[in-house]
């Protein structure tokens, strides 16, 4: 045994010294990180109140993706296209109980990718949106791990995962329950917080092995019900968050607003169409940032194990969110728009040999990912994958990205560029219904719709036809 610990200092110096790095002598690891309704309101992102000091290492040591897009703004869909790298359309990965196994079962999901190159594919807690989508084939150990299973039958709450007995009584009793909880208790009484433990076992036993892993660890919050620990709740003023003006935009479609639903879900909130008083919204703007603390303090100690096992250095590491999210900008909460703030979420990549401290200003889009992570891996992207790699935007932050992305929801078809967002409904054939049309430089909080005035004709032509071209020849 002493005989190969040396052989084995010698390889590894040999390597050293021919200036080849041995953490590179095998395929790279990955850790993929999703982080359930993820606003771009982070500390590396600019966000003025949210302490989130775990995600903002990471995008140090790293690249900040500043204006990454989502294909569809709601959950199923929209992990259902990251995950096939396949755009959403008219016919395919519409709402949030999407299945890829039902959209597009033909489709390789990048986990079974890697799978298929030698890699061990694992997940912790909320990945696909259904747990079961794609488990046969996605998963080395088979289906998706969640913590749901560690309940107690008499304490049951589903992944709403209310733990005051106050909350528990009435989710049982009336399958619902309020939109926030503050409970006193460590971060593992959550979903989150036993899903980051059973990634660091499992990191501890990659280390043990050969074999390249691929990691995939899914965090509920800040995901509806607002759940967290007392002490990231006291981490927060509610009095220091300021209201969003909670009106539509001047000009703008009816079309635009919804009723939150997914928001009206919740016992402690007016039922349709009573607005959302000042005092219960800043509670859920005050829990919400809670949440997405409570969510950054188990990615860091995620990413805490990996440096200490020594992994590190050959993982590629990425974490995003699934899609952005209204706090009552727009007079709108949780996602299902066309608005920037529901499109648009974080996305952070560090990966070996890789600069760090960069941030790409320029358009990307959710598709982007898959064949980012093969060709960082070195192994064939699928010709189902829609998108580009960004490994050269990793090597440079200053190249030009894409010149345009195009979000969708339901009957809403987007294009957003550097400067415009155009929204269309279409009715039967092409016809445009409604339509809004932003100046994101002069306007960026999208407060005033361009569409009918005189000036921006051309440029709502020349959008127009751009999104006409895309929707005709997209896959």
């Amino acid at each position: 045994m002493h005989y190969k610990k040396i052989l084995l200092t010698l390889l590894l110096s040999t390597f050293v010294n021919s200036g080849v790095n041995a953490s590179n002598s095998k395929q790279p690891n990955v850790l993929f990180i999703m982080v359930d309704d993820l606003r771009v309101e982070l500390g590396a992102y600019g966000g003025e109140h949210v302490q989130s000091p775990n995600i903002d290492k990471l995008a140090e040591q790293g690249t900040r993706f500043a204006n990454a897009y989502v294909s569809v703004p709601v959950c199923g869909a929209s992990r259902a296209s990251l995950l096939t790298g396949m755009r959403a359309t008219k016919s395919r990965f519409k709402n949030f109980s999407t299945l890829v196994d039902n959209d597009a079962p033909e489709a390789t999901t990048i986990f079974e990718q890697f799978k298929n190159n030698g890699y061990a594919t694992v997940a912790y807690g909320k990945i696909f949106h259904h747990k079961q989508d794609t488990a046969k084939k996605s998963w080395s150990a088979g289906k998706v791990s969640t913590a749901e299973k560690d309940q107690d039958k008499s304490q049951r709450t589903g992944w709403r995962d209310y733990h005051l007995p106050k909350n528990i009584a009435e989710y049982q009793a009336t399958k619902r329950g309020p939109s926030t909880e503050m409970f006193d208790g460590p971060d593992e009484t959550y979903f989150d917080g036993k899903n980051a433990n059973r990634a660091i076992k499992a990191m501890n036993e990659f280390a043990e092995s050969e074999k390249p892993f691929f990691l995939a660890v899914g965090f509920v919050k800040p995901h509806l019900p607002f759940n967290a620990p007392k002490k990231y709740w006291d981490l927060y003023d509610a009095n220091q968050f300021t209201l969003p003006q909670n009106t539509l935009p001047l000009g703008a479609p009816q079309r635009a607003y919804h009723n939150f639903g997914e928001l009206r879900a919740y016992s402690d909130i007016p039922e349709r169409p009573q607005p959302v008083g000042d005092e219960q919204a800043r509670r859920l703007v005050h829990g919400y940032h809670a949440a997405v603390s409570y969510a950054d303090a188990q990615v860091g100690k995620v990413l805490a194990e990996l440096d200490h096992l020594g992994l590190s250095e050959n993982t590629i590491v990425i974490l995003m969110g699934d899609h952005g999210y209204s706090l009552g900008e727009h007079g709108l909460w949780c996602k299902h728009s066309t608005f920037d703030v529901a499109t648009k979420t974080p996305l952070i990549i560090r990966a070996p040999n890789m600069p760090s401290k960069q941030t790409v200003e320029g358009l990307v889009e959710f598709i982007d990912v898959f064949p980012t992570l093969t060709d960082l891996a070195g192994i064939d992207t699928p010709a189902q994958a829609a998108g580009m790699s960004l490994v050269k935007h990793l090597k440079d932050d200053s190249l030009p990205a894409r010149s345009a992305v195009f979000p969708r929801y339901h009957g809403a078809e987007a294009i957003h560029t550097d400067q415009f967002t155009l929204t269309q409904w279409f009715g039967g054939g092409k016809k445009v219904k409604a339509q809004m049309l932003y100046d994101n430089k002069n306007d960026p909080d999208e407060t005033r719709n361009l569409a009918n005035e005189a000036e921006y004709q051309s440029v709502l032509r020349d959008l127009s036809k751009q999104l006409a071209t895309h929707m005709r020849t997209r896959k």
